[in-house]
């Protein structure tokens, strides 16, 4: 019976740590973008395993804000949302919000 709940839990830990969260490598590229790099640059260097929605811009005075809309196996707690800021198509830095 002890062995059975040892594989389970075995089991149920590989499932876990198997599956990967994207999280921190998505803060890492964004936080690596060269400041001033083109528009098209940052789309044609980002990963596959995250997404953004380059057609829907926040414009806020004269910065377009992309929003990062899904991050492959992201479980965040915290329910952060990360935007690529780009001012004249040149990206400026990430913005996180709650």
């Amino acid at each position: 019976m002890k062995l059975n709940k040892l594989l389970i839990l075995l089991f149920i830990s590989i499932i876990l740590v198997s599956c990967k969260d994207y999280y921190n490598e998505t803060i890492d590229w964004v936080d690596n973008l060269v400041q001033e790099q083109s528009f098209k640059d940052v789309q044609n260097e980002q990963p596959d395993y995250i997404e953004i929605d380059w057609e829907n811009p926040q414009i806020i005075e004269n910065q377009k804000w992309y929003l990062i809309t899904k991050i492959k196996g992201n479980n965040d707690a915290l329910g952060m949302s990360h935007y690529l800021v780009f001012v004249d198509g040149k990206y400026q830095y990430r913005e996180s919000k709650k």
